[in-house]
């Protein structure tokens, strides 16, 4: 295999894109540093046996780079999470995650063996028609494997479970069964499995296998595995007499010890994933009571996202037969009910409800009759997607509505109407408004409209909108985010926004804007844009196709004052032509909508005097989570000031190079060397011009994910700004962190802070070397200030605050808000992390 510079294999898959929008990979054997092929829209699809002799011809364009250790096992990592995700990976960090432990051979090495088995196991490779063709477990074959075949495979798995730590937590799994040994066989390899796929299981599981008077001697394999395993994982309860699907997990339920139960059918196949995000969900929405998963066909079709309830007591699955990563149904959303495939509760909470009605014995309807049970005592019912279930729909229960269990469905659909009766009356006909009652407990439909994905860890502007997406879930909304400049599905930051309950409208699902405005023109009530550019180019469309619904523009900051403020510091980087046109386009955009939301008071008075806006203003601030506040003793475990902030933002750049060339060289001269505080430079992008200062004295980090170590160690934050406009970030996230900072008069805008308390302001490089010194050698006067800022930040950038202000936005415009805000697990959850320094590799540098 040949070597790349960094004397890794080079053996890396590239996914390259054509009209059809086809996947195909090619193999690179040749000597080369690596790099990425892109083929345009016009080229011939490549082969799996491509060379790079193949691709000038072929049209590609080549896109050659050197690539770290790093870089070549994500590229790996990502490639085998994009592919396949059901067969290989689904979380590319989780999998760097564990390459990252191995040398740089075995890691490039142990996921190539077993991508290069997958594609030998493919008739047609990365061109099956669903996602989960190929996959041993689902492969569309009914016919499950022979029961010798999953045994074998289940002794193995247990061995390797039996080395992971015990989790803390305990979930009881109940497996109604009536014979079909080996299709039970295949559910539980499958859950043995997925225990597997992460460092350690989600919960520790004990499967109770409900016999339901099975046929003599149809389950006798399983009994002798079970007796085999005499370890409390498997266990098989023996009922006397046949109860039925509903009476059977009653009774299984029974001897359940786990805080957690998981109803699950046994002609189910689990995927990746699937516990840990029930888990996670039920969990970290306070207020849920039944959650459950997205349930596939074999194939890949989607079987049901959630089921809805109609007044006459008919339930639909939503979504049959469409495709399962349809955005439409891949976010986290309250439902009607949810099937009794698979679902999970806290124990407790059945037990309290009497667990299934047994009036809908043998079966169907008493899963419906459980979830509004579970509404009716205030908890919330969740379809969480990204925990996906294979269902091979009919073979417990049979498909025949004359015979079998399904004859009870018209009987029990009858009884169900007749208890609910008046829960019913709120719901609509049959077949009608789908969209609302896919989601009926939102007050109305929201699309937000931003440049791109929110990239929280990256830049202020991202987290800022990730905080509004979230406030507005919190408040009762339905919201679609649509990224209008690229739509760009970049998994690790749309994924989060999808668990959360954030729909994201992204290629190819949404082949253009107009497309999606002509589509939906009725289905929202207002439509919130974010930035002037993206306004200016989608407000007239806005117009024509939705012309009821309300218009909110979130402003970030005045685009043409931070541009007049660069003028006036560097007058050739920006032209007083382009000034205008940006401030004729932000006065188009404040007269057209119905609400502007502003950052802080400042902005918005400066944008009546300069824009004299029609439209009514409102401040928004942007919230903040405030971490623990240091105690006064941590002054002396810390050294060295720190510098935050995204370098695709010019006003960032020239604030560092300022502080080193003008603020450093005086505290040098001010302080002997051991006292000049170490600089620490953090921010995604960092120019050239920024890595070249790296050296005495001063430390350039680029990206990093998680900051709270690095900042834990550091003792003072500094903002130098000497352009911009708005609320900066930097300053916000610096002091959430426990930090005091030194800044300019333009980095403390809006903020509300008062020098020498709340911050210490300082527009020349004197003053500022002095504060510097000041506050990074004085314990007294970092721990006032400290102080001091914590407190302003929770009385003006709050959760609370934030959400109420955002709550008399929406009002001032003639909007609705829940009467009480839903809680959302946002505190629990991190914020989404993208790849690293390399930067996001979702789109495989497709030009």
């Amino acid at each position: 295999m040949p070597a790349c510079a960094c004397g890794l294999p080079l053996q890396l898959s590239f996914k390259l894109i054509d009209a059809s929008t086809a996947i195909h990979t090619i193999r690179l054997a040749e000597q080369a540093s690596g790099g990425f092929a892109v083929l345009p829209l016009n080229a011939e699809p490549l082969t799996v046996e491509a060379h790079l002799a193949d691709l000038p011809a072929n049209g590609a364009q080549l896109c050659w780079r050197q690539i770290s250790p790093r870089l070549a096992k994500l590229a790996m990592a990502r490639q085998l999470c994009a592919e396949d995700p059901a067969t290989l990976f689904t979380d590319a960090l989780a999998l760097l995650h564990q390459l990252e432990q191995l040398t740089p051979e075995r890691a490039l090495d142990r996921p190539w063996h077993r991508y290069a088995a997958w594609l030998a196991d493919r008739p047609t490779p990365l061109r099956a028609a669903g996602w989960l063709e190929g996959r041993p477990l689902a492969d569309g074959n009914f016919q499950p494997p022979p029961s010798q075949a999953s045994i074998a495979r289940i002794r193995a798995l247990r061995a390797l479970l039996l080395e992971q730590p015990r989790p803390q937590r305990r979930l009881s799994l109940v497996l109604p069964i009536y014979g079909e040994e080996a299709v039970t066989l295949r559910c539980l390899a499958s859950l043995l499995q997925e225990q597997l796929r992460a460092p350690a299981p989600t919960a520790e599981l004990e499967i109770l296998c409900i016999d339901d008077a099975s046929p003599a001697g149809s389950l006798d394999q399983l009994a002798a595995l079970v007796a085999e395993c005499g370890d409390g994982l498997l266990q098989l309860v023996r009922q006397p007499e046949n109860l039925g699907y509903l009476r059977s997990c009653n009774h299984g339920a029974s001897f359940a010890t786990g805080e957690l139960i998981c109803f699950l059918n046994n002609d189910t196949v689990v995927t990746p994933g699937w516990l840990s995000e029930l888990i996670r969900t039920l969990e970290g929405f306070s207020d849920a009571g039944l959650v459950g998963p997205m349930f596939l066909y074999p194939d890949g079709r989607l079987q049901e996202a959630g089921g809805i309830v109609w007044r006459d007591g008919n339930a639909w699955n939503y979504g049959r037969d469409a495709a399962a990563d349809d955005p439409a149904y891949g976010f986290c959303r309250d439902v009607d009910y949810i099937s009794g495939a698979c679902l999970l509760m806290r124990t407790e909470l059945f037990r309290r409800i009497g667990g299934f009605d047994n009036r809908y014995a043998p079966a169907y309807y008493e899963d419906t009759d459980l979830a509004m049970a579970v509404r009716d005592l205030g908890y919330r019912v969740l379809m969480q997607p990204l925990a996906k279930v294979i269902h091979y729909e009919g073979i417990s229960s049979g498909r025949d509505h004359d015979s079998g269990p399904k004859r009870f469905q018209e009987r029990n659909a009858r009884l169900f109407c007749s208890k609910w009766q008046h829960q019913l009356e709120s719901h609509v006909d049959s077949g009608t408004a789908v969209w609302h009652e896919r989601n009926r407990t939102r007050v109305g439909r929201i699309l937000v409209m931003e440049a791109s994905l929110p990239t929280p860890d990256r830049d202020a502007g991202s987290l800022y909108i990730f905080n509004l997406l979230n406030d507005l879930l919190a408040l009762g909304w339905d919201v679609s985010y649509l990224p209008a400049d690229n739509l760009l599905w970049q998994p690790d930051y749309a994924i989060p926004l999808q668990r959360l309950g954030v729909e994201v409208l992204v290629h190819p699902w949404v082949a253009s804007v107009d497309q999606l405005l002509e589509q939906r023109d009725d289905h929202y009530e207002v439509i919130l844009i974010a930035r002037p550019e993206v306004a200016d180019r989608w407000l007239e469309a806005i117009k024509t196709h939705a012309p009821l619904a309300r218009l909110l523009y979130y402003t970030h900051d005045l685009h043409h004052l931070r541009m007049e403020r660069q003028r006036a510091i560097e007058p050739e980087a920006v032209s007083s032509e382009a000034i205008e046109r940006m401030r004729r386009c932000e006065q188009r955009i404040l007269d057209v909508v119905d609400g502007v939301l502003y950052l802080s008071d400042d902005e918005q008075r400066q944008a009546v005097e300069r824009l004299r806006p029609r439209a009514t203003g409102f401040v928004l601030p942007p919230r903040v989570r405030r971490e623990a506040q240091p105690q006064p003793q941590a002054f002396h475990g810390r050294q060295g000031v720190v510098f935050l902030g995204g370098f695709a933002h010019p006003p960032n750049t020239d604030a560092v190079l300022w502080y080193v060339h003008e603020v450093l060289p005086l505290l040098r001269q001010q302080a002997d060397t051991a006292a000049v505080p170490h600089l620490h430079v953090v921010g995604a992008n960092p120019p050239p011009a920024i890595l070249a200062l790296a050296g005495d004295g001063v430390t350039v980090h680029g990206y990093v994910a998680n900051l709270a170590p690095l900042l834990g160690r550091l003792r003072l934050g500094i903002a130098p700004l000497r352009f911009g406009a708005g609320v900066k970030g930097k300053m916000l996230t610096t002091m959430a962190a426990g930090l005091p900072l030194v800044a300019t008069s333009v980095a403390a805008e809006g903020l509300g802070l008062r020098d020498g308390l709340t911050v210490r302001l300082a527009d020349d490089p004197k003053t500022f070397a002095a504060a510097v010194i000041a506050l990074h050698s004085s314990a007294e006067l970092w721990q006032r200030q400290v102080e001091a800022a914590s407190a302003h930040l929770e009385a003006g950038w709050g959760a609370s605050v934030v959400r109420e202000r955002l709550a008399q936005a929406l009002q001032g415009v003639g909007l609705p808000v829940a009467t009480v805000a839903m809680p959302l697990p946002e505190e629990h959850w991190p914020l989404p992390l993208g790849a690293g320094p390399e930067g996001l590799l979702a789109s495989y540098n497709i030009r």
